[in-house]
Order: structure tokens, then C-alpha cells, then sequence
């Protein structure tokens, strides 16, 4: 039996995906990427090329792979792991979109050739001759034949990719390729002569009483058919359950009515009275059933509503996540960052007083050492005089007291201000020198990792307002912004505390002067997307909290009503 599904996702640097990498996925081929280190998050990789290798040659239930390219553009792009490369090459920002992916579910009606064929005219039609380039790959496995089409989503020349064509992110595109994905499936089957036929629209828009089911995705098929039970596989047995039972009371319904109407035909004749009891209790049941069947539709809502719900909160945590991971890297730098320039004032206080303290005690030193050296000179002069120079070593007896009593006093004045013997002195000096060289190294190594710190804070800083920024201009800013202050709770210690506030108000204070500054840096074309949004942004928010101060006022109104009555 043939079945519809058609379903559009982007491929891109803000989910953690990689074009090459889905390819190479998608076709089972081993492909590399090589991109320059500006295009990645990692520190390590700042300045160098990175290179990382895509192998899933190992991958089951590749059938068949094909490359479409439009007239105008390089041959050369027809070779996988060239044209995925200058996707990754041709984009900038860390959250691009860098290509789209369609997955389609094909008919076990058709064969393999015929599905080739199909895809051929379908992705030239829709995709081709409005110049993307088309990658499809056939994937069946145990017999669940679908498709990947990955198409690019810039303008193609010969020289290689241009600027982004907004045209082909309009919603308006996907009704399109839904309904052509349905034609061209139908005019294949008549061409058969097959009675099959597929509806692009909902149950609900073609009029079919009919909970429909979830796509279970190729791991939840594989997993279903081992006999592993799935979270998708039970809601689709739920909802096949809840079909079937809509089916039989609607089957027994109208075998019900059709009985009924030929025993109130019968009963006619006889009892006029006993058919319009009858008719009451049909008229009861139907309107039981009746509370039943909106009972299974409200049911039905609800399971609509959570899930969109839960489909619109993983995609807020997708564009809060790269934020909340900027601002966990920043804090530990802002920690590094703290611990350096307090290990510099630290160094800036001791490091005068240790050196002081060691000239002061090598200039101390010497001058004992020059006393000592003068009292030794003067006693080889005295031992040296002859006997009949008795003035003369009565003289040199004198100086000899004098310089032994200054020596005596500049070594207790040395120990009365140091607390040590001159003895004792080399190896204080030798302790002082030590420190010294460690203040001195501790200054170089501060002095030279503070400007790198505050760089790189400069720069987490400037990319974080830019994903803020962007952020900003969602329609689900609401919740992103709920996320990030739930994942970015203040510390309970106070210093911690001061530290998070501190880091909150720099970063999270956005000025004018800084966005005109990220638009100075962004790109033409993303600078004025980027004002248009927070243009539109504004604008919404101003009016929602007009019509807030309006229900407001009316508020005020009814109450002031209320008490005058």
C-alpha cells in the first residue's frame, strides 16, 4: 500500500551538524572535511587547518547515490567530498544553515529504477532548474525503501557559491513540493495502471475520520523489527487501536441505524408508540457516541499540543545551548583571568620589600667584611714593627681597638635588624634570591597570560551578544530566555555570587555601540537580516506591551465600574 510522507530539515553549524558529515552519512562513502580553524569552536584548532575524516562505509542498505548539478555550475562539484567542502568553506558563522534535507518515503509499488527515475524527475523539476544542486541517495532496508535529497542553499556559478536565496526558504515552497511529490507519484501509477493513489494533505483536510500516526524513522524501524518495542512503535499501535475501535462503533453504528430503520418501517404499521421509544433510545446511543467521538478528537489535540510543544522546546534548547555552553567557558577564563591579576599585585606588594631586604643585607655584609679585612691588615702591620718602634705600635694598638670595636658594634646591629649572625647571612641571601626569581616568574607568567585571557574574553564575549542577538529576533525568545536563566542559576556562596552578577552585567548588557559593532563585523546581507529581525522584534514587543497597558487600563475601568455600583 502505498503511503505519503514528506518531511524538510535544515542542516546546520548551530545544531552541531556538519554538511560533509550527513553526506558521507547518507551515501555510506568515506569523506574528509577540511576546513579552516576560524569555522570551528574548538580552541585547539585556532591556528592550524583542521582536517576530520566521515567513515560510514560500513553502512547498510545504500542503494543507490546520485549527484544533480544545474547548468551553470563547476563540473567539479559532482565529486561528494568536493562540493560538501566548499559548502563548509563557503560559510562564516558558527550557527549557518549549510544545506536542506528532504526525506521521502517511496512506493514498494515501483522498483529500484523506476524509484531512480522518479527522484531524477521530481529533484530537476522542483530543484534543479531553480538552480540548487541535488544529492539524493536510495536507502531500503528490509523493506522500507526511502530517500535523502540534500540540496544547497546558495546561488551556484562557475566560480563556485554565492550569496544565500532567501526565496527558497519561503513556507510557500514546501506546500508546493508536497503537492508535486504527490503528482508525480500519482501519474506514475496511472501510467502502471495501478489503483494507488497519494494525498498531500492531512486527514483532516480530505475529510477521513482518522487519528493519523507518527513517522517512526528508520532506528525505530530497525529497532520494531528485531521486536524491540519503541516509544514511536506504541503510539502508532495506540493510535491504529483507537482507529480501529472508531471503525467498528462506526461500522456497528450503521448497522445499528440500518436495522433500526427497517424495524421502525416494520414496527409502523403496528406500534407508532413503540417506534418513538425506539427512536429515543437510537437518538440517546448516538449522542453517547457522539460524546465519545469528541471525547477521542479533544484527546487527539491534546496529543497534538504536547507535542508541538515539546517539538518547540527542543528547538529552543538547540539555540540556547551553543549560549549557555559560551557562558561556561567564560567563567572559568574570568576565574583564570582573577587568580592572575591578583597573583600580580601580590608579586607588585613583596617583590620591592624581598629585594630591598637582600641588597640591604649584601651592603651590610660588605661592610663587615671591609672592617674584618682592616683589622686583619692592621695586626700584620703590628706583628710586622720592629722592636724599636715602640710609637708606632703603641699607634697601631689604638686603630686596631677602634676597628675592632666597630666591627664589633655593626655585627650586633646586623643581628639586632636582621635576627641573624652575619654567619647566617649567605644563606638568606640565597632564600631571598629564590624568591625572587619565583615573584619574577610569577610577574612574566601573569603579565604575558592576562592580555590572552582578556582577549579571549573579549572574544566569548562578542560571539555570546551575537547569539543573544540572534536569539532575540525568535519568536520563541520567551522560552530560550527561561532555559538560560534556569541553566545559568546564581552560586549559593556570596563571593561565587558576586562573581555571577558581575559576569551577568558584562555580558548581558548589550549597548548600541555594541550591536552597531557586531554589525560592523557580520556580513552585508546577515548585518541587515539581523536589523530587520530586531526591527520586527521591537516593534511586536512594543505592541504587546501596548496591548497589555490596554487590558490593563480596562481592567482598571470594570473595577472602578464595579465599586460605583
Amino acid at each position: 500500500m502505498a503511503i505519503y510522507h514528506l518531511s524538510v530539515k535544515i542542516i546546520g553549524r548551530g545544531s552541531g551538524r556538519s554538511a560533509i558529515g550527513s553526506a558521507a552519512y547518507r551515501a555510506g562513502e568515506k569523506l574528509r572535511l577540511v576546513e579552516k580553524a576560524a569555522y570551528r569552536a574548538g580552541a585547539e584548532l585556532r591556528d592550524k587547518d583542521a582536517q576530520m575524516t566521515y567513515d560510514y562505509t560500513k553502512k547498510q542498505g545504500v542503494v543507490h547515490k546520485e549527484i544533480i548539478l544545474p547548468e551553470n555550475a563547476p563540473p567539479k562539484y559532482e565529486d561528494r567530498e568536493t562540493l560538501w567542502n566548499a559548502v563548509e568553506n563557503r560559510e562564516k558563522r558558527k550557527d549557518a544553515r549549510l544545506a536542506r534535507e528532504i526525506e521521502i518515503a517511496l512506493p514498494t509499488e515501483l522498483d529500484l529504477q523506476e524509484h531512480i527515475e522518479l527522484l531524477r524527475e521530481y529533484a530537476k523539476e522542483n530543484f534543479v532548474e531553480k538552480g540548487m544542486i541535488v544529492d539524493f541517495v536510495i536507502h531500503n532496508n528490509e523493506g522500507n525503501p526511502h530517500s535523502h535529497i540534500m540540496l544547497t542553499t546558495r546561488h551556484v556559478t562557475p566560480e563556485g557559491f554565492g550569496n544565500k536565496n532567501r526565496d527558497w526558504d519561503k513556507e510557500e515552497n514546501l506546500l508546493i513540493w508536497r503537492e508535486n511529490w504527490a503528482k508525480i507519484n500519482n501519474r506514475k501509477f496511472e501510467e502502471k495502471g495501478l489503483v494507488e493513489r497519494i494525498d498531500h494533505r492531512t486527514l483532516k483536510a480530505q475529510g477521513i475520520d482518522r487519528e493519523p500516526t507518527i513517522h517512526m524513522g528508520h532506528e525505530a524501524w530497525a529497532l520494531e523489527k528485531k521486536g524491540i518495542r519503541t516509544e514511536r512503535g506504541d503510539y502508532n499501535r495506540e493510535v491504529q487501536r483507537r482507529n480501529a475501535e472508531r471503525g467498528a462503533q462506526k461500522t456497528e453504528q450503521e448497522q445499528e441505524i440500518t436495522s433500526q430503520t427497517n424495524n421502525d418501517l416494520n414496527a409502523s404499521k403496528n406500534n407508532h408508540g413503540d417506534v418513538e421509544r425506539k427512536a429515543l433510545m437510537a437518538a440517546k446511543r448516538n449522542l453517547r457516541e457522539l460524546e465519545q467521538h469528541l471525547k477521542d478528537e479533544k484527546a487527539t489535540q491534546i496529543v497534538e499540543k504536547l507535542q508541538e510543544q515539546r517539538t518547540a522546546r527542543e528547538e529552543a534548547e538547540e539555540i540556547a545551548k551553543p549560549i549557555n555552553e559560551l557562558w561556561d567557558n567564560y567563567i572559568p577564563l574570568d576565574k583564570e583571568l582573577y587568580n592572575f591579576k591578583e597573583t600580580l599585585e601580590e608579586v607588585n606588594y613583596h617583590l620591592p620589600s624581598v629585594t630591598f631586604r637582600a641588597e640591604s643585607i649584601d651592603e651590610h655584609i660588605k661592610n663587615i667584611e671591609t672592617l674584618q679585612n682592616q683589622c686583619s691588615i692592621l695586626r700584620q702591620r703590628r706583628k710586622k714593627a720592629h722592636l724599636w718602634e715602640r710609637q708606632l705600635k703603641q699607634d697601631l694598638d689604638k686603630e686596631i681597638e677602634n676597628a675592632e670595636y666597630k666591627l664589633l658594634v655593626s655585627r650586633a646591629n646586623f643581628k639586632v635588624r636582621y635576627g641573624m649572625t652575619p654567619e647566617q647571612a649567605p644563606e638568606e641571601i640565597k632564600r631571598l634570591e629564590e624568591k625572587i626569581k619565583e615573584f619574577t616568574d610569577k610577574r612574566n607568567q601573569a603579565e604575558k597570560m592576562i592580555p590572552e585571557i582578556s582577549k579571549e574574553l573579549d572574544n566569548i564575549e562578542k560571539e555570546y551578544q551575537q547569539q543573544k542577538l540572534l536569539a532575540q529576533t525568535r519568536p520563541d525568545w520567551e522560552l530560550i530566555e527561561k532555559m538560560l536563566e534556569r541553566w545559568q542559576k546564581p552560586p549559593e556562596s556570596v563571593r561565587e555570587r558576586l562573581r555571577h552578577e558581575r559576569i551577568n552585567n558584562r555580558l548581558n548588557l548589550i549597548t548600541d555601540e555594541s550591536v552597531e559593532k557586531i554589525m560592523r563585523e557580520m556580513e552585508r546581507e546577515h548585518a541587515q537580516e539581523m536589523r530587520d529581525s530586531l526591527a520586527r522584534s521591537l516593534t511586536e514587543r512594543v505592541r504587546i506591551r501596548e496591548r497589555e497597558r490596554e487590558r490593563s487600563r480596562e481592567r482598571n475601568r470594570n473595577r472602578t465600574i464595579e465599586r460605583s455600583r
